[in-house]
């Protein structure tokens, strides 16, 4: 039982949970992280709060599962990003691209979702590992990839993983909170995809 606001309410108990999500999401996405509320997004699935504590125990916790969808929907992003450029191949060319394109979707996540960058990154307890490590696990694939090419040494890795994150982030930390304004934006985006290339693959 979902405990209805009013006669009408169409929602289940196996889809609320993921509508609640999304909700939560959108209202996140146009009106920032502050908006967020228990009874606000029991509101617009016209369901109650307590209806929602049924599925989440806290506000914290409905924080946290929104941070795990917009992580995943950046690392979707990411991957597709990638496989525009062409599928994984022994190619150097491919492979360089291949990274790139992620690092590049990345930031462009952050330019055009900078609300929900905000949330992806913020400190919770209650945020689902599967979907936070999604990006990361993108940016090992695209490592592997360079490792097979012949563009990176595997005891490298590790360093190479970290500076790329770092940086990338940094990126996409200065962009979505507009410190780095339109006009200025191509070439800190050439500056930084250009410089953490030339550091990962260094000799």
């Amino acid at each position: 039982m979902l405990t209805p606001l009013r006669k009408g309410s169409d929602y289940h108990h196996g889809d609320l949970r993921d509508a609640v999500i999304q909700v939560a999401r959108d209202l996140v996405a146009n009106e920032g992280v502050s908006s967020l509320g228990i009874r606000r997004v029991a509101l617009r699935v016209n369901v109650t709060p307590a209806a929602l504590y049924r599925h989440f125990e806290s506000l914290e916790q409905l924080r946290g599962e929104v941070s795990g969808r917009v992580r995943n929907e950046m690392a979707e992003m990411m991957i597709l990003a990638r496989e525009k450029v062409g599928p994984a191949t022994l190619s150097k060319t491919r492979s360089r691209a291949r990274f790139s394109a992620i690092g590049d979707a990345y930031v462009a996540y952050a330019r055009k979702f900078p609300r929900l960058f905000e949330i992806a990154f913020l400190t919770c307890d209650a945020l689902p590992e599967t979907e936070e490590s999604l990006a990361w696990r993108t940016l090992e694939e695209s490592l592997e990839e360079l490792i097979n090419s012949g563009l990176l040494e595997r005891r490298k890795s590790l360093k190479a993983a970290t500076l790329a994150w770092s940086s990338i982030h940094g990126l996409a930390s200065l962009v979505a909170s507009q410190t780095i304004s339109n006009k200025e934006y191509p070439l800190f985006r050439k500056s930084v995809l250009d410089g953490v290339q030339d550091a990962v693959f260094a000799r």
